[in-house]
């Protein structure tokens, strides 16, 4: 099979497994609209970008750099790696857990939501934990390039949660707490049930005398992967704060039902940067080895190949949308949320930017060009909040749907004109 067969096919693989992630994440925003109040909702938004935000600080951490690093080396150091980074997440993620419960109990301004239950913080961070380590099976499955058994994993993932969702729904027990405690429960039986793939993934058979030419390998290694790591972790935040702090000061200068209002009428288009997400998954190992070897050409056509698939993807799916739409909120959207049309169509034109400027972020993530996202992210930081700044007073809520697009245009120029082709002048 060739190399863009077998490519396109785990794409098509991958998309679908993310499809079933983002199906369930539409519905269970559909649900959280129709049963809960408005400022439960936005409470909802809020606390899911502190999740991502937190899942992006151990991504940038470990999993983002273990895959550039490791996409280029094979066998038992591999493995190795594989192995000896999954300790590191599942203390990383647990300590993050811990801080974003203690935030969440003790630091009402991190949620703009006075009336909460210790429950529910410990729902959060328990959900935090087990999403962390499910993901990093998930991570494996890539890198090895295993789709089948990150598809499988999936596949039960969604199931548990859909049967769980269905109970809470018929016995009317559906709440943030309710929600939280299922996603963290889904997770851990997850991993246990994945456990035999994981193992076969990050098992060595090395002998004893090729033990320490790995252990000599994997600390230089180590080295690499912990340069990486610190300048993504800071790229990640900064990044984060960019495509996020709208939650937060729209929050704060509108209150939390136009959090609810954003939240809504972004989650029509969630699938959008889950299949992004998908395809990156598969793209960005492979980008590495084209890199590791100076195969440029190569690279040019993956890009070229990838950008005309997504952005057909997301053009479909718009248009799809938009017909669909007065039907979506006669029958599936709760009353509270109608007149959503031009939001949506803010958020289509974002996305439609975001995903173009995605593959070239990817690009440079699988060079290991970290240092350099964490100062564009600076800079797209500062201008985020100026514009914020001025847009959401003026223009309400669709304002910072505004702001995030004229930043992504900055975003999109800077790494395809300037970042990126000097990245390759200095390979």
């Amino acid at each position: 099979m060739s190399f863009y067969k077998k490519f396109l096919s785990s794409s098509i693989l991958s998309v679908i497994d993310q499809g079933m992630l983002s199906a369930l994440n539409f519905v269970i925003g559909i649900l959280l609209m129709n049963l809960v109040t408005k400022d439960d909702y936005g409470l909802y938004g809020q606390l899911y970008a502190g999740g991502l935000l937190v899942g992006l600080i151990v991504d940038s951490w470990i999993a983002g750099p273990l895959t550039t690093v490791a996409s280029s080396v094979h066998g038992d150091t591999r493995k190795s790696l594989l192995r000896h980074y999954w300790y590191r997440q599942v203390s990383w993620t647990l300590m993050m857990g811990v801080i974003a419960f203690v935030i969440v109990e003790f630091f009402p301004v991190a949620t703009h939501y006075s009336d909460k239950s210790w429950i529910l913080g410990l729902a959060f961070a328990a959900y935090l934990f087990g999403n962390g380590i499910r993901e990093y099976g998930r991570t494996v499955g890539f890198i090895q390039s295993d789709i089948i058994s990150v598809l499988r994993q999936d596949v039960l993932y969604v199931s548990l949660v859909a049967g769980g969702l269905t109970a809470l729904y018929f016995s009317h027990h559906f709440d943030l707490i309710t929600v939280f405690a299922l996603l963290a429960g889904s997770s851990f039986l997850c991993t246990l049930a994945s456990r035999q793939h994981f193992l076969a993934h990050t098992s060595s058979d090395a002998e004893a005398h090729a033990k320490e030419e790995i252990q000599q390998a994997m600390a230089a290694h180590h080295e690499t992967i912990r340069g990486h790591g610190r300048w993504a972790v800071s790229g990640g935040i900064v990044g984060w704060l960019s495509n996020y702090s709208y939650v937060y000061l729209s929050g704060a200068w509108l209150g939390v039902a136009a959090i609810a209002d954003l939240n809504a009428s972004r989650l029509m288009l969630m699938p959008i940067p889950l299949a992004v997400a998908a395809w990156s998954r598969v793209a960005r190992p492979e980008a590495s080895r084209l890199m590791a070897e100076s195969n440029w050409r190569g690279l040019r056509r993956l890009t070229l190949f990838s950008i005309a698939g997504i952005e057909l993807v997301v053009v479909a799916y718009v248009a799809l949308l938009l017909t669909a739409l007065p039907w979506l909120e006669g029958h599936v959207i709760s009353a509270k949320y109608s007149g959503l049309d031009p939001m949506v169509m803010l958020w289509g034109g974002y996305f439609a930017i975001n995903a173009a400027r995605w593959v070239g972020t990817s690009w440079l993530s699988s060079g290991g060009a970290y240092k350099e996202m964490f100062f564009l992210g600076s800079v797209t930081l500062f201008l985020v909040l100026l514009i914020t700044a001025f847009s959401i007073p003026r223009m309400g809520a669709p304002g910072a749907i505004l702001a995030l697009i004229v930043v992504e245009i900055f975003e999109l120029v800077v790494v395809w004109r300037f970042i990126l082709p000097r990245l390759q002048r200095q390979r």
